[in-house]
């Protein structure tokens, strides 16, 4: 199957509270097999069954993955954590961590197709929009990718207003 997505549309996002694993990295680091750490994080979410122990504590909702805590921009160092939102302001115990997605404006960029191959061309494809001269500026406050379905993945974006 291609990997297909789709022209990004606005969202606003009221505060949302995900729990989960996570760990620091860069995007440099990521286009290095011997150094990436993500697909290791996403093979211990996935093995671990963290997606159902999340669910079992409280957890509701598909896989999300949280960039936050930018050091920069896209050539800075970030925090990814895997997991599910969670209710209210629950505490975990580790080694699950807590990231809090900030409310304002997102844009919303849907990538179909076999993963995780549709998640790298959804990521080139918001690199490449946000290079535009006319695109509105990254917030780098916290950005996410929603697992919806096991082909179609989100990738919300936080914007800077105006």
């Amino acid at each position: 199957m291609a990997v297909t997505h789709s022209t990004p549309k606005a969202s606003a996002l009221s505060r949302c509270h995900v729990a989960g694993l996570g760990t620091r990295t860069t995007n440099a680091d990521e286009m290095q097999p011997s150094k990436a750490r993500i697909p290791g994080l996403w093979g211990e979410f996935t093995t671990q069954n963290w997606a159902e122990r999340l669910g079992q504590a409280g957890g509701f909702g598909p896989a999300i993955a949280v960039y936050s805590a930018y050091e920069s921009d896209v050539s800075g160092s970030y925090q990814i954590l895997i997991g599910r939102e969670l209710a209210g302001s629950s505490s975990v115990a580790p080694p699950l961590q807590v990231v809090d997605i900030p409310p304002g404006e997102y844009l919303v960029f849907t990538c179909s197709g076999p993963l995780p191959g549709a998640v790298i061309e959804g990521w080139r494809a918001v690199w490449a929009f946000f290079e535009r001269p006319d695109a509105p500026r990254r917030a780098y406050t916290a950005d996410f990718e929603k697992y919806v379905e096991p082909e179609r993945i989100e990738i919300w974006v936080a914007t800077k207003e105006g």
